[in-house]
C-alpha cells in the first residue's frame, strides 16, 4: 500500500489568500500587532505555530503565553468564520478535490492522510467549508510540531496506525509552496506539485517533476503520483535573508536547548574534534561567534588567554554567562552579526554551526569582517553540520567552500576534516 499526504491551502483548498488575511488581522485585532511581515518564508518555520512565535517575540521580546495562544487561535478561527458567511467563493476546494479523494479512498493502492502547517482548528474550518469531507483521515497540524518536517512525520505514523502498515510502499507528498517541496526533499519523499502559470514555475526550477494544474482530471493526478519522485532539488533559496534573532529567541523560549548542546554524543563527539583541531595550545585573544549555552564555549575557554563569545539569543548567553561564571577571562556580548562586529583583533576565530543562518549576502559580508578583524597569522576554524535543513538560507558545505575560494590569497588552508554528518576546516590568514 501507498501513502498520499495532502497539504491544505493551495492544494485542497483555494484558501491561501484569506487565510492570510485573517492571520494578519487575528494579530490586528487581538494584541494590536499592526506591522506583520506577510513574507511567510522568511520565517525560520513556516508553520501557524512557527510564524506567531516569531511575530510575538519580535513584537514583544518574548513568546506567547498558553492563554494568548488560544486567544489568537479564536480569533483566528472567528474571522475565517465571518469571511465564510460574508463570501463562501473564498472558500472553494481545488477544482476536482472532493472527487478525488472519495476515488482514492474507494481503491485498494493508496492511503490518504492529511499534513498541515495550519491548527487543527482553522484547518478543519476551511476543509469543512469546502465541502471536503475528511474528519476519519489519519491528520497532523503544527498542535503537533513547529516544523513541518515533524508534522509529516507525525502524519505518516498516525497513517501507519490508521491503515495497519509497518511501511508504506511509497510515500507521495502534495503540495502547492516551495516549502512543501524542501520539506518533501528534507524527509525524502517523492512529490507531485498542484500548481500552474507563476507557481508551476517556481516548482519547476525546485526540481519539482511531476506538476499538475488541479484534481480534475483524475487519471492524469494517480499517474503523477505513481511516476513521483524526490524533488530533483538544487535548492532554491527560499530565504532571501538570514534567519532573524527572533527566530532563535523563539527556540530557546520554548526549550532551553533546542539542539541537545549538554547531552548530546554527536555534539560531545563534534567538540572534542573541534578543540583537538586547534593548532596552538593558547590563543591571546579569541572570538566565538554564535556560543549558543555555552557549552563549547567552556571548552574553548581552556585554550585562551581572552575569549568574547557573540550570540543573538538572550536567553541562550544567559545560559552561557551562568556556565562559564568561574571564568572570569570569558566575555558575552549580543551581537547580530555581520551588521555588528567587535572592534577588536582576534588570533582565532571561530564558526561553529552558525554560518548556515545567514544569506549568501550576510555570509559574504560576514567573510569581510571576520578577515578584516583576524591577525596575519591567526586561525579560523569552521565547524558545521552537513546535512540540509528546508528552513536553513544555505548548508555547511556552501559556508566551508566559500571560504576555500579565498585560498591563496587571503587563507591558508591548514586543515579539513570530514564526518558524516559535519565538516571541519582549518584556516590561517595570510
Amino acid at each position: 500500500m501507498k501513502l498520499a499526504i495532502f497539504d491544505i491551502d493551495g492544494t485542497l483548498t483555494s484558501t491561501y489568500d484569506v487565510d492570510s488575511q485573517c492571520f494578519v488581522k487575528a494579530f490586528a485585532d487581538e494584541f494590536q500587532f499592526k506591522e506583520i511581515n506577510t513574507n511567510w518564508a522568511s520565517y525560520g518555520h513556516t508553520t501557524d505555530s512557527g510564524i506567531t512565535l516569531q511575530i510575538f517575540q519580535e513584537c514583544l521580546g518574548r513568546i506567547p503565553e498558553a492563554s494568548e495562544l488560544s486567544r489568537f487561535q479564536k480569533k483566528f478561527v472567528e474571522l475565517l468564520h465571518e469571511q465564510y458567511k460574508a463570501n463562501p467563493a473564498l472558500f472553494l476546494e481545488i477544482p476536482g478535490a472532493a472527487v478525488m479523494l472519495r476515488k482514492l479512498a474507494q481503491g485498494k493502492d493508496w492511503a490518504i492522510a492529511i499534513a498541515t502547517g495550519g491548527w487543527r482548528a482553522s484547518a478543519c474550518m476551511k476543509l469543512e467549508a469546502a465541502g471536503l469531507n475528511v474528519a476519519e483521515l489519519p491528520s497532523a497540524f503544527t498542535d503537533d510540531g513547529i516544523s513541518r518536517e515533524d508534522i509529516v512525520k507525525t502524519a505518516i505514523s498516525r497513517a501507519k496506525a490508521v491503515y495497519g502498515q509497518s511501511e508504506f510502499e511509497k510515500i507521495v507528498c502534495i503540495g502547492d509552496a516551495i516549502w512543501d517541496v524542501l520539506t518533501a526533499d528534507q524527509l525524502q519523499l517523492a512529490f507531485v506539485g498542484i500548481a500552474s502559470d507563476e507557481q508551476k514555475k517556481v516548482l519547476d526550477d525546485a526540481g519539482v517533476e511531476q506538476i499538475v494544474k488541479d484534481f480534475s482530471n483524475f487519471d492524469d493526478f494517480l499517474a503523477a503520483m505513481n511516476t513521483a519522485s524526490i524533488p530533483n532539488l538544487n535548492k532554491p533559496q527560499v530565504q532571501k535573508h538570514s534567519l532573524r534573532p527572533s527566530y532563535f529567541e523563539a527556540l530557546y523560549g520554548t526549550n532551553p536547548d533546542p539542539w541537545k548542546f549538554e547531552t548530546s554524543e554527536y555534539e560531545a563527539h563534534k567538540y572534542a574534534n573541534t578543540i583537538a583541531a586547534l593548532a596552538k595550545q593558547k590563543y591571546h585573544s579569541a572570538l566565538e561567534i554564535g556560543g549558543s549555552i555555552g557549552v563549547l564555549t567552556e571548552k574553548l575557554a581552556h585554550r585562551c588567554d581572552s575569549l568574547l563569545s557573540v550570540d543573538v539569543s538572550k536567553l541562550a548567553q544567559d545560559q552561557a554567562i551562568q556556565r562559564c561564571q568561574d571564568l572570569p577571562h570569558v566575555r558575552f556580548q549580543i551581537m547580530h552579526l555581520p551588521e555588528e562586529f567587535p572592534d577588536e583583533m582576534f588570533d582565532l576565530i571561530l564558526v561553529s554551526e552558525v554560518g548556515y543562518y545567514w544569506c549568501w549576502e550576510d555570509l559574504k559580508k560576514a567573510q569581510a569582517v571576520i578577515l578584516n578583524h583576524l591577525e596575519l597569522g591567526g586561525h579560523l576554524l569552521l565547524v558545521h553540520w552537513t546535512l540540509y535543513a528546508s528552513h536553513y538560507p544555505l548548508n555547511g558545505d556552501q559556508v566551508h567552500n566559500s571560504f576555500l575560494e579565498l585560498i591563496p590569497t587571503q587563507l591558508r588552508h591548514l586543515k579539513g576534516q570530514r564526518e558524516e554528518e559535519y565538516r571541519l576546516d582549518l584556516f590561517e590568514r595570510v
